[in-house]
């Protein structure tokens, strides 16, 4: 008979093997051996005998909860010393979210080179569904790039979503910005491939640094708010005065920084042998996915924090602050005008910041379920619609603290809790589930922008 699960998650579900303390003549700590493989009736074939100088307790979902989040699992093997920390990991990382940030932080540059004012409502939701693409290909692609990449590791796919990334900006900078096509399939195929590249390249990048240790994934996810503020702040001080440049200068340089990344990625990130030698494909996620009891009532509630985040980040950071502030000026104060790019500058400096600021303490904050951290989503969002200009910094920061909060603590607690060969499908679950608050976000935005801004 099935088991509900309340009764899977009261159930002990993991099985950890750790040295022998009178074979090694060290302590056993948790975290410090590797993990069995338990599996159900299903799956009962597949699993692996424990070595005889192992102990083996068997932790609660509970226990695993409080104890795995201290320690990280050392990987079971991998050729790759965990030791030491790849930097190089922040400047693959960044230009990726560059992209994403052009795509969702400056559509309000390809709007208008359309010609759609905000008061053309049919054409304004128009552009906003053509711009939900990157939304819903994101998350279409945070599991099928398992089936229509099968045939690569995480390491090929990383380097096809950063080449979908590429690709989009050149198509965004040629056809609509150079050679002046406005037809919308433009938009849709540049905010598509966008979605396919964010959709596959999130979980497998995580998933190739996993085994170089915690350190080396916790400086790569800090440079997610500094890619995303290259653009908004960078970017925006850059199409001011005095500079002038135009927004396909902004592309053309996401798109050049992007090559470089995946130059970086080939040269100075070395390859995992487990993961090497891992056999990709379809068959292999299905048979992943069968072993649902082995990871996914360990993480299973961590999504539903991420997708309120993400509703928060596409609907209020920036999201509709760039309708509530869409003139050529922003007056803060009586007698205090800012030029509105250097509002958004100032604006995204704080995005930045709070997503920092996040990311940081989310490896040093006492273990606790991200859903408290939502609390901060909608606090920023609260702050916005009051549509005061000397508080939108404070709301944005408050949102992306929460941002950075969560996704640090979930990153950390499935690489400690999760086994091993199930990282790429847990961060995979993870992340589908918190894109739904992406799309819902993103295709609710002409509404939002309707209710907070008028028509």
């Amino acid at each position: 008979m099935e088991k509900s699960g309340a009764e899977l998650m009261k159930e002990p579900i993991l099985e950890v093997a750790t040295p022998s303390t009178a074979a090694k003549g060290e302590s056993s700590e948790w975290g410090s051996g590797t993990l069995g493989s338990p599996f159900d009736s299903d799956c009962a074939d597949s699993s692996s005998p424990t070595d005889a100088s192992s102990e083996v307790r068997r932790i609660s979902f509970e226990e695993g909860l409080e104890a795995g989040i201290e320690t990280e699992l050392a990987p079971e093997s991998s050729s790759v010393p965990s030791s030491r920390v790849y930097w190089e990991a922040f400047f693959v990382n960044m230009p990726m979210f560059c992209g994403y940030a052009a795509l969702f932080g400056l559509q309000h540059e390809i709007k208008s080179k359309f010609a759609i004012g905000d008061g053309d409502v049919s054409g304004s939701r128009a552009f906003g569904v053509a711009c939900s693409f990157l939304y819903i290909f994101n998350l279409i692609f945070r599991f099928s790039h398992n089936v229509v990449f099968g045939f690569m590791g995480p390491r090929g796919r990383a380097f096809v979503a950063m080449a979908s990334m590429m690709i989009s900006m050149l198509v965004i900078a040629g056809p609509i910005f150079i050679l002046e096509s406005y037809h919308m399939g433009w938009v849709m195929l540049a905010y598509a491939l966008g979605g396919v590249a964010v959709g596959t390249f999130e979980a497998n990048f995580l998933c190739c640094l996993t085994p170089l240790g915690s350190h080396t994934k916790h400086v790569a996810i800090t440079a997610i708010p500094v890619g995303i503020t290259g653009v908004l702040v960078g970017g925006f001080f850059a199409m001011g005065p005095p500079l002038n440049i135009p927004a396909v200068g902004i592309y053309l340089a996401v798109a050049l920084a992007v090559f470089f990344g995946m130059v970086l990625f080939a040269l100075r990130i070395p390859q995992d042998q487990q993961l090497k030698n891992a056999q990709p494909g379809l068959r292999q996620f299905i048979k992943e996915a069968r072993m649902w009891r082995l990871w996914l009532p360990l993480m299973w509630s961590l999504p539903f924090a991420t997708a309120i985040d993400m509703f928060a980040l596409s609907a209020f950071s920036p999201g509709v602050a760039l309708y509530i502030w869409d003139q050529k000026t922003v007056t803060l104060m009586p007698g205090f005008v800012l030029p509105t790019h250097s509002f958004f500058a100032i604006y995204n400096t704080f995005n930045m910041l709070g997503g920092l600021c996040g990311r940081i303490l989310s490896y040093k904050v006492q273990p606790r379920h991200p859903i408290i951290y939502a609390l901060l989503n909608v606090l920023g969002a609260m702050i916005l619609l009051l549509k005061i200009p000397l508080l939108a910094p404070m709301s944005t920061f408050i949102v992306m603290m929460g941002d950075g909060l969560i996704y640090g603590s979930i990153t950390r607690r499935i690489d400690a809790i999760v086994p091993k060969e199930f990282n790429l499908i847990a961060l995979s679950f993870w992340l589908f589930v918190g894109d739904f608050g992406s799309v819902a976000g993103s295709n609710l935005i002409s509404y939002i922008r309707v209710w907070v801004v008028g028509a």
